[in-house]
């Protein structure tokens, strides 16, 4: 896993459209022509909060996520067992249609929850839509606990949480 780069933009819009083919071809609308959007992963790869999951040199990319502390302004209405500053959020996890079900999802999110540490955040948040039943099951059984749900532009959505111990510490991640 490493930072996007400015070079990595086309291969990672070429990842993207993968998935929501995969995704549309389940019937799961989540993502669309509006979002994630080249200007939102642009602004990730600006930002160094992208990172990305490679194959041998000259490969396709397998995954990619974004970690920063970007929360949508719905996200203050949900009832956030874990409040203990500062925090984290994982965007646009995505993996590969060839790479699903192989344990990269999971290395992802784990890696997720290292770097999230390893910068001082204490705890990580996420949503997924309601209607991936994947998504839902994926955050479940990594040991993400249900905080409540929002509502964006394509419907409801189940947000996630979980504490990310203190560096140095034993416990959470």
């Amino acid at each position: 896993v490493r930072p996007a780069g400015a070079s990595d933009l086309d291969d990672l819009l070429a990842l993207l459209r993968d998935c929501v083919s995969e995704m549309q071809s389940r019937g799961l609308d989540q993502w669309d022509d509006v979002y994630p959007a080249r200007e939102t992963l642009r602004g990730d790869i600006d930002a160094r909060t992208l990172y990305l999951a490679a194959g041998a040199r000259g490969a396709p990319l397998l995954g990619a996520l974004t970690l920063n502390q970007r929360q949508d302004p719905e996200y203050a209405d949900v009832a956030w067992a874990i409040a203990v500053e500062p925090i984290a959020v994982v965007h646009r996890l995505m993996v590969h249609p060839t790479a699903q079900r192989s344990g990269l999802g999971r290395f992802l999110m784990r890696f997720a929850e290292r770097e999230a540490q390893r910068l001082g955040y204490r705890a990580i948040r996420l949503d997924t839509m309601d209607a991936n039943a994947r998504a839902l099951a994926f955050y479940r059984a990594l040991g993400y606990r249900q905080a409540g749900a929002v509502r964006f532009r394509k419907g409801a959505f189940t947000c996630f949480e979980r504490r990310i111990a203190a560096p140095g510490s034993d416990e959470g991640a």
